[in-house]
């Protein structure tokens, strides 16, 4: 009953006429978008164009796109003026069909935008769910309410088919066992990092206080059963932490933290925490660089994503240096001292 009442209210709404629309100042600023925004993620998605343009031809496109790293949408992209501003799907039910439901709600984090989702028309296919007709409509406090109609999908681009979109998604060479990532997906609270991930991190490296940190974490899809989460772990007086989760789509309530190996030999324990990591999705790659205060000493780390006995993902310790001499001389880490290089 609530959703046939918000719908008729915004039915009426749209309804107004459209002398009434002559400022401009109430008029929501709706932006189509493309790459400029969705920066080439190629893996799945639940996204939204303008029912006459098509995103494979058309350089903007999109009325919404949420990213699908592992199965689980994250918070959509809608671009109003030159902002582009995330909404969060609200939980109004579920269609108990086995397909998308014809109504939902999205919301910004502010709750200054709201967006209406009507689907009248939708199929599977080999990529997903296909939307072939559906109304988005957007509403922001003291504007016009702003209808569009939209097509869709929600599922991956892999049997598309399509020479563009193939060529988009062919991976490059990379060394070692081949594995690359997709693009980051950048994620700016912990709210929006799903819970076994959160609970993995608490369990398995209790060193870890991701709470106690901004929250701002960063997901990559590895293929189509897994993808890479990094999350901060802690946060120090001049450095930060990071600490890495697997998530499988076929188990998206059981994740792993990753453990980050040592110089054989050493006898230090290995740890979940990683400071100052940087990743290269390209090689699958982790860089960790670990200075004093001064800047003039320290570690530096490399390590690499390949695959493992039992089904699954682990890093290798590519190469580690060390600078002991805290001499006052800054040199760049990468070329202190070797320890260890992997053969």
């Amino acid at each position: 009953m609530r959703l046939r009442l918000l719908t008729g209210i915004l039915a009426l709404l749209i309804a107004l006429p459209q002398a009434a629309r002559a400022d401009d100042a109430n008029e929501i600023d709706l932006k189509l978008f493309g790459e400029d925004v969705v920066e080439g993620w190629q893996g799945c998605r639940f996204s939204l164009w303008q029912a006459d343009r098509d995103p494979l031809r058309d350089s903007f496109a999109y009325v919404l796109f949420a990213p699908i790293p592992d199965g689980e949408a994250l918070p959509a992209w809608v671009k109003i003026g030159e902002d582009v501003a995330a909404v969060a799907k609200q939980d109004i039910g579920s269609a108990e069909t086995g397909m998308l439901e014809p109504v939902q709600l999205f919301k910004s984090t502010d709750g200054d935008l709201t967006v209406l989702l009507e689907i009248e028309s939708q199929q599977r296919s080999d990529r997903g769910i296909e939307i072939d007709d559906a109304r988005l409509t957007f509403l922001v406090n003291d504007k016009f309410p702003f209808p569009v109609r939209v097509k869709g999908l929600n599922g991956c681009l892999d049997d598309v088919g399509d020479a563009e979109s193939a060529a988009a998604e062919a991976e490059p060479a990379v060394p070692g066992d081949g594995i690359s990532l997709s693009q980051p997906v950048d994620i700016d609270s912990l709210d929006q990092v799903p819970a076994p991930i959160l609970t993995a991190i608490a369990e398995q490296a209790p060193e870890c206080e991701p709470q106690n940190t901004a929250g701002y974490s960063t997901a990559y899809t590895v293929n189509d059963a897994v993808t890479l989460w990094q999350l901060p772990c802690n946060l120090y007086a001049n450095r930060g932490s990071n600490v890495f989760v697997l998530r499988w789509t076929y188990q998206p309530d059981v994740a792993t933290v990753l453990m980050i190996p040592t110089v054989p030999g050493s006898g230090e324990p290995e740890t979940a925490e990683l400071l100052e990591a940087t990743v290269d999705p390209a090689t699958a790659t982790v860089t960790s660089i670990s200075l004093d205060r001064g800047g003039d000493c320290g570690t530096f780390g490399r390590f690499r994503l390949e695959d493992a006995p039992g089904e699954t993902l682990e890093f290798r310790l590519l190469e580690q240096r060390s600078k002991t001499d805290c001499d006052g001389v800054q040199s760049d880490p990468a070329d202190f001292p070797l320890v260890y290089e992997s053969r």
